[in-house]
């Protein structure tokens, strides 16, 4: 007789990942038609695993769910800080660098800068604070264990790339 199967539901955790996908990222059930489908199209996968890998899984799960947790934490302060610009500008730098402390994407950072162009473009002094905030974030994501399993070279490319567009985009 084979032993019982669970399924845990793993999300793409970063910015394009839905809530609906990121509620649920980390769960485990008993049936892999347990998890409603995602209603955004978003990336994700069923993993089925053996009920003796239950304990990892659960352990897992902690972890993913804190994950999860910290992404939609990290959208609600960079919203609020892009809410803020042009009329906090203090309290607007101040939430989106705790944004970055979470994690940084260049298609945000292009975001804001559509949304928020006139004031960026009549403030240089704005654009340079947020401009050594998010080179500065940019940068340390790359020092993080996720980024270790990406060879040296393509790692520092990566960063080198992604600085040069924020200095494009706030520069």
């Amino acid at each position: 007789m084979l032993g019982k199967k669970y399924y845990q539901f793993y999300a793409n955790v970063n910015y394009r990942a839905c809530p609906e996908c990121l509620a649920l990222h980390g769960r485990i059930a008993s049936k892999e038609d347990a998890f409603p489908p995602c209603s955004e199209g978003g990336q994700y996968m069923i993993v089925p695993f053996s009920h003796k890998e239950l304990p990892y899984h659960k352990e897992q799960q902690r972890e993913m769910r804190i994950a999860a947790q910290n992404e939609l934490k990290r959208r609600e302060l960079f919203n609020h800080g892009i809410a803020l610009l042009g009329k906090d500008n203090e309290e607007a730098i101040a939430k989106l660098s705790e944004s970055a402390r979470y994690d940084l994407y260049i298609p945000e950072v292009e975001r804001l800068v559509e949304e928020k162009g006139d004031i960026l473009r009549n403030d240089k002094s704005l654009r340079e604070r947020l401009l050594k905030q998010f080179v500065q974030a940019y940068s340390d994501k790359f020092g993080w264990r996720r980024y270790e399993r990406l060879r040296e070279l393509m790692r520092i490319a990566r960063e080198e790339e992604g600085i040069r567009r924020l200095r494009e985009l706030l520069g």
